[in-house]
């Protein structure tokens, strides 16, 4: 006989999504709530979390600069109304992560609203429609990201307010009424396969992206690649932990009784992979060397064809990057190439605002002996030679392309004028053999997780393919960010101010709608 477990409002899935949505549930009071998780212990982003978060504070001007520059980030085509309440929960952040949960941040970038949209989003790495508020860094605990430490404390509060947890019990099927087209129910799984029958008045879903899950990634166009082999566990392209469970079981529940099907993208932060890049398994803040640095720099960037296909300044914005490759590049990968002259440079001075705030450096050490040892560890995705023709046939690059580029491209180092991509003069560096060596990385699109799947409306409630709620069921998290970004939700990454807020959203309407107030 199968268990049941019967509860006011299922949660799937404790990533910060998750665990916004639970927050919301359990102050609304008399209300039972239970998380349900497949992975062993908190997943999702927990795994894999910022070291940071973006709060826009609750003033008329900050959160009208704000609503501005994410309608602009979308052009208006995001659900505006779900964007004003988005970043009005924005602003609980400081409140509830310095003040309930006791992190510290030991350093906070206030930013002027009519600032707003001007740099890069969090500093550094995101797109510019993401810089949106003030910035706060905060403290972990050993070399963990600090919301791991946040998402801990999160769990210990919720379990002390009555929140119940289900770990390595995945949620497989949503159970809809076909009379009134209400969602009562799910279907989940105990880790020795036992049926779990869920009896709930709503669902929240916010189980995250699809990166562990390659057939899926191809199927719905995520994943285009001869080299796929990056994109499972070690290869670190998809930067989260070996069986992450990001396997897609919410999209693929909520399609099935109905729910509106979104595009994909990869969440940000383009990659060399492994090994001998990243310390494994999977560690995106654990390097092994300085080649993450390297790969920011803003220098000449070719597709296999040999051509250039972006304004390198770009590379630090990773989620322009990632999404160039994953739509623009054959295979999804990109090749760095640059000479002895600036890998001299290298090591005396890096770009101004090309660091990652995660890697710390200001210069570039013995590059080759960097490249050497990955290589001697069998990655086959750098390379470095003393021809142009040797690194081609090495890497794959069409050679008589890469020469027509380097003709151009040398040129407008020469003349100071960029034609093809305006990239800055001070970043266009020339590449020559008489430098005496060439440096090559392979590049492809990668991230933390997979963004979109799933639609949601102001109120975070599911939408059918009419666009119509689905009533008694509701999404947030890196799922539903199509609807907060543009679909597909190409031009953002996984966030805290994307995914808590909506998971936020979704914790009080839920409760509204179990109470009966709304």
């Amino acid at each position: 006989m199968n268990k049941t477990i019967e509860v006011d409002v299922a949660v799937m899935g404790s990533g910060v999504a998750g665990m916004g949505a639970a927050y919301k549930l359990a102050n609304a009071g008399g209300l039972k709530i239970a998380v349900f998780e497949k992975y062993p212990a908190q997943g999702g982003a927990v795994s894999n979390c910022p070291m940071c978060f973006c709060s826009t504070p609750d003033t008329p001007e900050a959160q009208k600069s704000a609503y501005e520059v994410l309608g602009r980030f979308s052009n208006y085509t995001a659900n505006m109304g779900l964007v004003s309440k988005v970043i009005k929960y924005s602003s609980e952040f400081p409140d509830l992560f310095l003040n309930q949960l006791k992190i510290e941040a030991p350093l906070v970038v206030n930013r002027p609203p009519e600032e707003y949209g001007t740099q890069r989003g969090y500093t550094m790495g995101h797109a510019n429609g993401l810089d949106v508020g003030d910035i706060y860094f905060v403290n972990g605990r050993g070399q963990g990201h600090a919301f791991a430490l946040v998402m801990l404390r999160m769990r210990f509060m919720l379990e002390k307010k009555g929140v119940d947890f289900y770990f390595s019990t995945p949620i497989k099927k949503i159970i809809r009424d076909s009379e009134t087209g209400k969602v009562t129910g799910a279907i989940a799984y105990d880790k020795e396969g036992n049926q779990i029958d869920i009896k709930c008045k709503a669902l929240i879903v916010a189980s995250g992206g699809i990166s562990g899950n390659i057939e899926m990634m191809k199927e719905e166009g995520v994943l285009n690649t001869k080299f796929e082999d990056a994109y499972k566990d070690g290869g670190q392209v998809m930067i989260t932990f070996p069986d992450s469970c990001q396997d897609g079981d919410g999209q693929k529940a909520v399609w099935e009784i109905g729910g509106r099907k979104t595009g994909f993208a990869i969440s940000a932060d383009p990659e060399v992979p492994n090994p001998g890049v990243r310390v494994g398994p999977n560690t995106p803040w654990l390097n092994a060397n300085q080649i993450k640095i390297i790969i920011e720099q803003p220098y000449l960037r070719v597709n296999e064809l040999g051509n250039r296909f972006i304004n390198e300044e770009m590379s630090n914005n990773h989620t322009a990057m990632s999404s160039s490759l994953m739509l623009n590049c054959p295979n999804m990968a990109c090749y760095m190439i640059f000479d002895e002259d600036t890998a001299k440079a290298l090591g005396e001075k890096v770009e101004d605002g090309y660091v990652y705030f995660v890697f710390k450096g200001v210069s570039v050490q013995n590059i080759r002996g960097q490249m050497d040892e990955a290589i001697a560890k069998g990655n086959k995705h750098m390379c470095h030679f003393d021809t142009i023709h040797e690194v081609c046939e090495y890497m794959g690059i069409n050679e008589n392309g890469l020469k027509k580029t380097l003709e151009k491209y040398n040129k407008a180092a020469e003349t100071g004028i960029d034609e093809a991509f305006k990239t800055n003069p001070m970043y266009i560096k020339p590449v020559r053999e008489e430098s005496g060596h060439i440096y090559c990385f392979r590049i492809l699109a990668g991230g933390y997780d997979t963004m979109g799947g799933l639609a949601i409306d102001e109120n975070a409630n599911v939408v059918d393919r009419n666009n119509l709620p689905i009533e008694g069921l509701y999404a947030g998290g890196d799922m539903a960010t199509a609807s907060l970004y543009g679909n597909p939700p190409v031009n953002a990454g996984g966030t805290v101010y994307g995914s808590m807020t909506t998971g936020m959203l979704a914790g009080d309407s839920a409760a509204a709608y179990v109470k009966g107030e709304c």
